[in-house]
């Protein structure tokens, strides 16, 4: 009976161990799918990694063009606004040339003419030339009448009278001037301080 049970127990055991060789067969053969899945998956994602390293790259290029756009665009800016400045000046002073030319002929003929409404009239007709050329470049006279406008005048002297109410522009010292409603001088002006409201 012993012996029945040895070889019962050699029998089994021979199983077990060809049982396990069937279990390592079968691990073995699952690695082996684990280990191609995975080298699938590591190349999937050295593919992706590639085509994010040549996108950077597009990017970076891309980057580094609109860099080099934009410092050129702000160049040529600069280069414009120079070109724009020498053009109004240029322009401004081709006008003003008029002007002068106008002014040394009065000089001229003041010389040799004593008529003096000839000589007020050529004054006149100068400064109207001179209003006209600064009008037509955006700058026109301030007002300076009325109220006193801390904006656009500026006040030299003030004068005690009855005469005008209190703030109120007396007289104009200097004409004042505006570009395109900036006050570019203000009119210097003396204001009338009213002998009524000083006392109260």
């Amino acid at each position: 009976m012993e012996e029945k049970n040895n070889q019962e127990n050699i029998e089994n055991q021979e199983q077990k161990q060809e049982e396990i060789r069937e279990e390592k067969s079968l691990t073995e053969q699952e690695k082996d799918e684990l280990i191609k899945k995975l080298q699938e998956e590591v190349e999937t994602l050295k593919q992706k990694l590639q085509k994010t390293e040549e996108a950077a790259k597009r990017l970076s290029a891309l980057y580094q063009s609109i860099q080099k756009d934009f410092e050129d665009y702000k160049i040529r800016a600069i280069k414009e606004r120079e070109q724009i400045k020498e053009e109004s000046i240029e322009k401004f002073a081709k006008s003003f040339l008029d002007v002068v030319d106008n002014f040394e002929k009065a000089l001229e003929s003041f010389k040799i003419s004593n008529d003096m409404n000839a000589i007020m009239q050529g004054i006149q007709m100068t400064h109207y030339q001179i209003i006209n050329l600064l009008q037509s470049y955006g700058i026109e006279k301030i007002e300076a009448v009325g109220k006193f406008n801390p904006m656009e005048h500026e006040a030299l002297e003030t004068i005690k009278t009855k005469e005008y109410r209190n703030n109120q522009i007396v007289k104009v010292l200097q004409a004042g001037y505006k570009y395109k409603g900036k006050v570019i001088r203000p009119a210097k002006v003396v204001v009338a301080i009213s002998e009524e409201e000083e006392i109260t």
